[in-house]
């Protein structure tokens, strides 16, 4: 529940920071749409999109995403304002998984972090972590032309851990969602059809408070971005 509304390339790391309130903040020319590439996240594969604000940076081989802390950074709007490090992608079949670094606090209530798959900024899917102020959820979600729709829920997530691997499949309309505790066992939490065509795919972080003022800040630490 988020709102309360029920890789591995060897690769010399480079910080980078990206910061801007435009629908998309990107300040590196896209890699052309494909299939997903393993990363460890700097360098022109990768977008970061910030609709309401935010931040990404690459530090010890970690990417963090930033999520401020007084606004809304809701990721299940009818439109998208989480903020988001993703790369392009076509109508493709894949099998990514990140490793999250960073703990999640229960007490934060309505904020989110984890895997998207994006159309458009009203039809995407999400998988990720959440809380609602006392415990920690794993769920899943789609977004349909600015509706959210729960396919997946598990409100008291007991084998959270930090870290904690998310993967996520495609095979044509058809998505898998697993976690893992030590990325080698895999455990399905859902499976699901989805017919919209991507276009990105990567990390999101997310607050949401109904008063917006209240909104926690978030800070994710991911470790990688793997293709399976």
């Amino acid at each position: 529940m988020y709102g309360n509304r029920s890789y591995y390339l060897y690769a010399v790391v480079v910080a980078f920071v990206v910061s801007s309130a435009a629908a998309s903040a990107s300040a590196v020319t896209p890699a052309a749409a494909k299939v997903p590439l393993a990363s460890s996240f700097p360098g022109p594969l990768w977008q970061v999109i910030t609709p309401n604000g935010g931040t990404a940076s690459v530090s010890n081989g970690h990417l963090f995403v930033n999520v401020p802390g007084g606004s809304n950074h809701d990721a299940l709007l009818s439109s998208n304002e989480a903020v988001q490090v993703v790369q392009p992608i076509g109508d493709v079949d894949f099998d990514i998984s990140i490793k999250i670094d960073s703990p999640l606090v229960a007490t934060d209530a309505n904020t989110s972090e984890g895997l998207m798959v994006v159309a458009d900024t009203k039809d995407f899917i999400t998988f990720a972590l959440g809380t609602n102020g006392t415990s920690i959820s794993l769920s899943a979600h789609t977004v349909t032309g600015g509706a959210a729709a729960t396919v997946f829920e598990d409100p008291s997530f007991r084998e959270y851990q930090t870290p904690l691997y998310l993967r996520l499949s495609r095979t044509g309309a058809s998505y898998v969602a697993y976690y893992s505790v030590d990325g080698a066992v895999w455990t399905q939490a859902a499976s699901f059809t989805n017919v919209r065509v991507p276009t990105l795919i990567g990390s999101f972080a997310s607050n949401y408070n109904p008063t917006p003022a209240k909104a926690v800040p978030v800070v994710m630490a991911i470790n990688w971005f793997d293709i399976l």
